[in-house]
């Protein structure tokens, strides 16, 4: 058993980090137990618990002291527990086995680079004809665009701030002082980093964030766990669980709705998703709840940019992706359509952004009390549901800063006090997907069981906030230094920008181990508009009936690929 230690061998203040290692499947049980302890409604049933199987590597194979895999592993078995509880109430098994392979687990957050279509892999495929672009300014390839994105130093001794272009990394660059008409003059993303550096000097940490905070846009200080911790919006979001989600007591009561047979035997058969998400991680829920059998509908819009990598990877599989204008009359009412039929609305656009436009919170409860059956609305988010940075725009990287995660990655590397360098992959994005998931198939499940309608809440923060706690702990630095052994990962500093960042990651388990070569992790799609081999990452969670087990029925497809339908009909809906 692994204790924890405060010593000056840790990461930083508020780190906590184990003084023995204990293999990730073994660590994997224990975490387990962690999360389902701290779980509101989370099962207590021994044989569930007892029935997940972890089995992978001793070694975690993400860089850096955090359990990224270990927790991701975990997240993922309780999917598969809940999954198992609601096919019980279907009658369709009656196991209590749960399959996790931690080594897909540690692939997992890696997913929108982990692609390979008729033979090509890599940043090739995104250059591909059949991949339509949806960021000009990335395409442009230029560096003030790549390193509008990174983390600075600023005037203040010891405070790094994680800057974030966004989706309009020009405005950001204006922000502080950086116009387009220089853009000629900056040849390479060492000169642009430069540039950007030599302007965030100029402010102290707390004037950046709120010249960040006064024109709308994304960014934080780099804290530590503890100086987050500290702060008034660390303190709002740590009084939520992270699974986080409430029975709508406050209105007519709903029976409970019951799930409907189906040939199909995987848990959410014949449940429906309006999927309103943008980049990853409510992406990447979408993508696990069709795993899972649910009929989901992606609502995009061709005026908005979006994340070009997660198109032909596993984010957009068994998913119909359909393109609404909500300026248009006809388009608004073609979304009440969808809102009217759907078991769940995963949004996770900024918090409250939608209800303007008649789809937030309290209408969709509104036309679930009408047709007299529940529903799970589900936000997803940079900082929680509370708190003064509720509705602030938030990233992965953001995130990564405000928790402390980017900080213990600057310390596990050598850095300075207050450094911060970006954890090796979109990791919050990718397990806050997966912990989304989980929120909403609770919810589900006691829908079934309680009736009545829920909401649900996920944050990017809170994930990091998790996976930094003293229950779960970091790795010694001897066992970082023993994964860097195994697979030589290239060395990157503040700099750095998540998507080439994450296919070096690849390209170092590629060349260092059989990591990405084993099949077991994949998926292939011949029928792909892609090419006519697409192969990706496939679901996590295995039962032990083939039928039950997660799987997706059509291959991924390009954002707004499909005329506009609405929700198969089923007896619910009559």
């Amino acid at each position: 058993m692994a204790h924890a230690s405060n010593s000056k061998d840790g990461y930083g203040p508020g780190t906590y980090v184990d003084t023995s290692f204990t293999p990730v499947p073994e660590e994997c049980k224990r975490l387990l137990r962690v999360f389902a302890a701290k779980t509101p409604g989370f099962t207590a049933d021994e044989a569930l618990l007892d029935g997940v199987k972890f089995e992978g590597e001793d070694l975690p194979c993400i860089p850096g002291p955090i359990k990224t895999q270990a927790v991701t592993a975990v997240l993922h078995a309780m999917v598969g527990i809940v999954g198992l509880e609601i096919l019980h109430l279907r009658g369709q098994t009656t196991s209590n086995a749960t399959y996790v392979n931690t080594n897909h687990a540690g692939l997992y957050p890696a997913t929108p680079a982990l692609v390979t279509v008729d033979g090509q892999t890599g940043p090739s495929v995104i250059k591909l004809p059949s991949v339509p672009q949806w960021d000009k300014d990335r395409q442009s390839g230029s560096p003030l665009v790549y390193r509008a994105t990174a983390i600075y130093p600023t005037a203040d001794a010891d405070t790094w701030f994680q800057l974030h272009g966004s989706l309009d990394p020009w405005t950001v660059l204006r922000t502080i002082g950086i116009n387009k008409n220089i853009e000629a003059k900056v040849n390479s993303t060492d000169e642009a980093y430069a540039l950007i550096r030599e302007r965030i000097l100029t402010y102290r940490s707390r004037e950046i964030e709120q010249l960040m905070l006064e024109h709308g846009l994304s960014g934080s200080v780099v804290h530590s766990p503890e100086s987050w911790r500290n702060t008034e919006m660390g303190k709002s979001l740590a009084r939520h669980p992270l699974i986080n989600y409430s029975k709508q007591v406050h209105c007519p009561f709903i029976p409970p709705t019951p799930l409907l047979k189906s040939d199909d035997k995987r848990p959410l058969a014949g449940i429906k998703v309006v999927e309103l998400a943008r980049i990853i991680a409510a992406t990447a829920t979408g993508a696990a709840l069709a795993s899972m059998g649910a009929e989901v509908i992606r609502v995009n819009s061709s005026k908005l940019k979006d994340y070009t990598p997660a198109q032909p990877s596993s984010l957009m599989a068994g998913k119909t992706t359909v393109e609404l204008d909500l300026d248009d009359p006809v388009d608004h009412m073609r979304l009440t359509q969808l809102f009217e039929q759907a078991d769940v609305i995963l949004q996770g656009y900024r918090l409250r952004s939608l209800e303007r436009r008649g789809f937030g919170l309290q209408a969709a409860m509104q036309m679930a009390n009408k047709r007299g059956r529940g529903i799970v609305y589900m936000d997803e988010n940079c900082y929680g549901p509370d708190g003064y940075y509720a509705e602030r725009p938030g990233w992965q990287q953001v995130a990564d800063a405000a928790a402390g995660s980017s900080y213990i990655m600057g310390q596990a590397f050598g850095c300075p006090k207050g450094q911060g360098v970006l954890p090796s992959l979109p990791i919050s994005d990718m397990s806050t997907g997966i912990l989304t998931t989980l929120t909403i198939m609770c919810a589900i499940r006691d829908r079934t069981k309680h009736g009545g309608s829920y909401h649900g809440h996920s944050a990017l923060t809170a994930y990091n906030m998790a996976t930094l706690d003293s229950d779960v702990r970091l790795y010694q630095r001897e066992v970082v230094q023993k994964i860097q052994n195994i697979y030589r990962f290239a060395p990157w500093s503040s700099d750095a920008h998540v998507a080439p960042l994450y296919y070096d990651i690849v390209k170092a388990w590629a060349e260092n181990s059989d990591l990405v070569k084993d099949e077991e992790y994949y998926v292939h799609f011949s029928d792909s508009v892609f090419g006519a081999d697409l192969r990706v990452l496939a679901p996590v969670v295995r039962y032990a009936d083939e039928g039950t087990t997660p799987r997706w029925t059509s291959p991924p497809v390009p954002f707004c690929h499909h005329d506009f339908r609405t929700f198969s009909i089923s007896e619910n809906d009559v």
